[in-house]
């Protein structure tokens, strides 16, 4: 008997996976070791996924989805460590330790992932002086492995490994965490000329920030420094951030929405004025949304606030409300806020490719040549320069390199299989400039399916950590149980990816 396809997707519908199994929901270790020796027992793969934040195909099986939300549990253990289900998310870990006094070093920049898929990515925030990732603050993580058996990993030299699991290497069930002493933040964002980033000023600037961001904006020649100081936790303030996730009130997102059509439509036409008209209207955006970054705008979520939602910059808050926001996945009422990608018909891929932070001023001069030749525009927030220091985790795209994140958004048209999104061009020709150039290495949640292709995962990775994370899922899965398309792919397997049917061109 044929089986039907169960098909899945992440949280803006692509890529599209296909899988012969509906997608199981485990609520304990017991449940995902159930489902793992029914995998075996069929002869078919498994594929476990948090919140499903990954815009690639990473979280696809041919075999059996599992759902690993339902691990939720947290326990404070005595010597400061913090040991959690995989399912649990960010915000909930930082406010159950802050019952008891303790912090994370760093979060990555969004609330709502799971701390498995937290580690599956290399999720981060953005520092050199301290650990930048969730993955970099592991002291052990528990799983469940290709044979169906529940094993504690502790190695040192396997942890370089499991810290960025790609899901190939067994399931997380329960990640154990380094802490410190809670701390909250001292957070002012401040407008500067562009120059900073090909003088030589940000990298130092980047060096000895306890932990700072830059909105770049090539249109206007400005950059917009966000700087977090870290500051004691009896520091007066309790103030929040909506910064790098942003949410948007539906009202206003309706109307952005219904602009962004207008503006692309124009943008793709052959007639020059049309053309023009089109790129001045997404300049527009682009500078209201700069200016949201700065100070209040009508109609904006405050990018840091009071907690009775007043603008406030410079604002202090616990380090978690001010570097990891959440947002709702539906706006819970009329007029009510959601993620920006949340509202109707609003799509994004974001784009993500890191680079060596020494080359980043050649990168810059690279990219004011690609906009100067060809109209591009930034309109959500510009572009997004994140840093983290080197890493020895294998997988993690700052591996052997202090790195800088250079990510933007790419803003879907309602019809995304029919009608081209708005400066695309620019946007290819930037990232693969730093492909190509720069070694540019794709985030692996992150910049959709092209830059996660055989070829591509051959420029980013380096041999001698590929070899070993190879040797780890040799290790832990010698029969493939966790095995996908972008696991063969990774191995030299296979060049097969997960595309969407219904993609044409």
């Amino acid at each position: 008997m044929q089986r039907a396809w169960t098909e899945y997707s992440s949280y803006v519908k692509y890529p599209s996976c296909n899988a012969t199994e509906g997608i199981r929901y485990p609520k304990t270790i017991d449940d995902v070791v159930a489902i793992i020796k029914e995998a075996i027992a069929k002869k078919i793969t498994v594929k476990a996924f948090g919140s499903r934040h990954s815009q690639t195909d990473i979280i696809c099986t041919e075999g059996i989805p599992v759902d690993m939300t339902g691990l939720q549990w947290q326990k404070m253990n005595a010597d400061n460590t913090a040991t959690v289900g995989a399912g649990t998310n960010l915000h909930d870990t930082t406010a159950f330790l802050r019952l008891y006094g303790r912090a994370f070093k760093t979060t990555p920049a969004f609330g709502n992932i799971t701390i498995g898929g937290a580690i599956g990515t290399g999720a981060h925030g953005s520092t050199i002086k301290y650990n930048a990732s969730i993955s970099s603050q592991v002291a052990s993580v528990k799983i469940v492995d290709g044979k169906g058996e529940v094993r504690e990993i502790t190695d040192a030299v396997d942890l370089k490994a499991f810290k960025l699991h790609l899901g190939l290497l067994g399931v997380i069930v329960e990640v154990t965490l380094n802490t410190v002493p809670l701390y909250k933040t001292y957070a002012f964002n401040k407008i500067v000329s562009d120059d900073i980033l090909t003088n030589g000023e940000v990298v130092q600037m980047a060096q000895n920030a306890d932990q700072m961001s830059l909105y770049w904006f090539p249109e206007f020649k400005e950059v917009v420094i966000a700087n977090w100081t870290v500051v004691d936790a009896n520091t007066s303030g309790t103030d929040y951030t909506n910064d790098h996730v942003p949410s948007t009130y539906d009202n206003f997102a309706l109307v952005a929405s219904l602009t962004k059509e207008i503006a692309f439509s124009l943008t793709d036409s052959k007639c020059s004025a049309a053309n023009t008209l089109g790129y001045t209207i997404t300049h527009m955006m682009e500078y209201f949304l700069e200016m949201a970054l700065v100070m209040p705008l009508p109609d904006w979520v405050p990018i840091y606030a009071t907690q009775e939602g007043y603008f406030r910059n410079p604002s202090v808050g616990y380090y978690d409300e001010m570097i990891a926001p959440i947002c709702q996945n539906e706006p819970q009422g009329i007029l009510a806020t959601a993620c920006v990608w949340s509202h109707g018909s609003h799509s994004i891929t974001i784009l993500d490719n890191d680079l060596e932070l020494s080359r980043l001023g050649d990168f810059i001069k690279a990219v004011k040549k690609i906009v100067e030749k060809t109209p591009t525009s930034f309109p959500i927030q510009g572009i997004l320069l994140r840093f983290s220091d080197n890493s020895d985790i294998y997988m993690s795209t700052a591996y052997g390199r202090q790195t800088v994140h250079f990510e933007f958004y790419l803003w879907n048209r309602d019809d995304i299989y029919n009608n081209a999104s708005g400066s695309l061009a620019g946007y290819q020709t930037i990232l693969q400039t730093l492909v190509n150039e720069f070694n540019g290495r794709s985030h692996w949640g992150k910049s959709g399916l092209v830059y996660h292709s055989s070829d591509s995962i051959d420029k980013k990775l380096d041999e001698t950590a590929r070899t070993n994370f190879i040797d780890v899922m040799n290790k832990y899965d010698p029969n493939g149980v966790f095995m996908n398309n972008f696991g063969r792919r990774l191995r030299r397997e296979s060049t097969k990816i997960d595309v969407d049917p219904r993609t044409t061109r």
